[in-house]
């Protein structure tokens, strides 16, 4: 048993790691209505990141990772400018809908290139499922220096932050500045993402951003309730995914990411029953 808690203890904190983050963003993510946003940016770093791996995986394979990070960084950033402007100055389409092709196109790119590309289909899986089970104490280091300093920015920022999830007619009304704060939020939440999707791959990211924010949002409306609610729920489904993908030798991300499905399914059903 002891053995086994070692094995499993940096995947633990790794998994911890990603839900500080992502449970506080998946609030303002769910407060926007923009669900798809988080599977979009991290889509649009995987482009980057593949574009890097097509490039140089040849002429600098020690550079790989590096330079890798570097082009998914810069996507993501670019993808947070292009959205920041979509929402103040384009009214007829909805951002939602912004986002959505933003998705397919960089997905579409990202099949594309992984089909010129030798070992494509294996960087592909890697991409989409993660391999935080397998996750080292260097990795897990960085990323969590990346996830304070941008808590730490939402949380100085706080105020302008909130005020823009929860009202955007409004702020924009009264004089902020919510093209600038809007490509804040979008390259903040992008630069965790390229590291989360690096560690946990693209379904993980996108389950802890949005399924314990939407599990939270469905019982409170105060914002500390749900984020430590959320953080609650990634807990145990952190907990419960590891073991069952010890045990059971499968795949890690997809295990959590079923139970938090289920989850979520069954709050939702006793709620609903409930209520009625």
């Amino acid at each position: 048993m002891v053995e086994v808690v070692q094995f499993l203890f940096p995947s633990f904190v790794a998994c911890l790691s990603v839900l500080a983050i992502l449970g506080y963003l998946g609030i303002h993510v769910i407060e926007r209505e923009i669900i798809f946003i988080d599977i979009a940016l991290a889509q649009i770093a995987a482009t980057g990141s593949t574009l890097a791996f097509v490039l140089f995986r040849q002429k600098y394979p020690e550079g790989q990772d590096f330079l890798a990070r570097i082009f998914a960084i810069g996507f993501t950033i670019v993808a947070a400018a292009f959205f920041s402007y979509i929402a103040k100055k384009v009214s007829q389409i909805s951002q939602e809908t912004v986002i959505g092709v933003s998705y397919a196109i960089s997905a579409a790119a990202t099949l594309f290139l992984l089909a010129v590309a030798a070992g494509g289909d294996v960087h592909m899986e890697e991409m989409f499922t993660g391999s935080i089970l397998w996750a080292q104490w260097p990795a897990i280091f960085i990323c969590m220096i990346v996830y304070a300093l941008v808590g730490i920015f939402h949380f100085v920022f706080r105020k302008q932050f909130i005020r823009l999830s929860t009202g955007y007619s409004n702020a924009d009304k009264q004089g902020m500045n919510v093209m600038w704060w809007d490509f804040l939020f979008y390259a903040s939440m992008g630069l965790v993402i390229t590291y989360t999707v690096e560690m946990a791959g693209v379904l993980l990211t996108f389950a802890f951003l949005i399924i314990p924010a939407t599990f939270s949002a469905m019982f409170f409306q105060n914002w500390s309730y749900r984020l430590v609610v959320a953080w609650v729920l990634g807990l145990l489904v952190s907990i419960a995914g590891l073991a069952f993908s010890y045990w059971f030798d499968f795949s890690c991300g997809p295990s959590m990411v079923a139970i938090m499905g289920v989850v979520l399914i069954a709050a939702a059903s006793v709620k609903r029953i409930f209520a009625t």
